[in-house]
């Protein structure tokens, strides 16, 4: 019996992380080729050899160690229609955990393994919040209970998400992210890094109802080309802002 209630519990705890593999690690390389020297430096003191997109998916791939069983809710945050954030209200931790890294890492203080901790999940989680169902509404899990069928496979609104749409275009995260770049200005760099974390969240929130839209639950082409753009734009953005945060944060110190 208690062996059951583990592999549930493993069961729960795993629809309610994203994006999947491909896309975190679009977001962690896009967010490397846009640090800083210092930046650069920083995060390789911390890390060793590695870089943002390989650590980009620890915090999944933690998720079924029963040391880390108390991160379950750590990936999302829940913002109902007609509400704005408040922390605590609802539930999913996501905000206040990027805000409590973020703040460990700014004081320079906490061990090497606490700060290689607080720099994977933030490489993580700005790559969770980005992602319109990481922002529930509070009704679906996300887009877990929504049961849809992908090109006529059983899945849910929150996998195709997650994975589906990326890991349909059969491309590796190094050529995603090399496509995602081609054309963006230094001025709309600019103007997204400006956004916070509270401004990400509230974006994800007023995307959210896109994915919702559509009348046949076996999505093919057409949601896909529906909502290509918006897929592409939150990865872009992801990477971006992450990239503009550890700048931020590393050559301050």
């Amino acid at each position: 019996m208690k062996k059951q209630c583990i592999v549930c519990f493993l069961i729960f705890i795993s629809v309610l992380f994203g994006w999947g593999k491909t896309g975190h690690r679009i977001v962690g390389y896009i967010a490397e080729k846009h640090l800083t020297e210092k930046a650069k430096q920083e995060v390789t003191s911390i890390l060793g050899h590695t870089n943002l997109a390989m650590v980009s998916t620890w915090a999944d791939e933690i998720k079924s160690d029963p040391n880390w069983s108390h991160a379950y809710d750590w990936h999302w945050t829940t913002i109902p229609d007609g509400e704005t954030f408040k922390a605590g209200k609802r539930s999913g931790r996501a905000v206040e955990k990027v805000l409590e890294f973020l703040e460990l890492i700014e004081s320079g203080k906490g061990t090497k393994t606490e700060k290689e901790v607080a720099l994977k999940f933030l490489v993580h989680l700005i790559g969770d919040l980005h992602q319109p169902l990481h922002v529930g509404n509070g009704t679906d899990k996300g887009g877990n209970d929504v049961s849809v069928r992908w090109f006529g496979e059983k899945t849910n609104l929150h996998a195709v998400w997650d994975t589906d749409m990326i890991d349909h275009q059969k491309l590796s995260y190094t050529e995603y992210g090399d496509y995602l770049l081609l054309g963006l200005t230094e001025k709309k760099i600019s103007e997204w890094i400006k956004t916070d974390i509270y401004g990400a969240i509230s974006e994800s929130q007023r995307w959210r109802d896109q994915t919702y839209n559509f009348e046949n639950n076996n999505l093919k082409w057409d949601y896909f080309y529906q909502n290509k753009v918006l897929l592409e734009l939150r990865l872009l953005q992801g990477g971006i802002r992450l990239g503009g945060i550890l700048n931020r944060v590393f050559n301050q110190n």
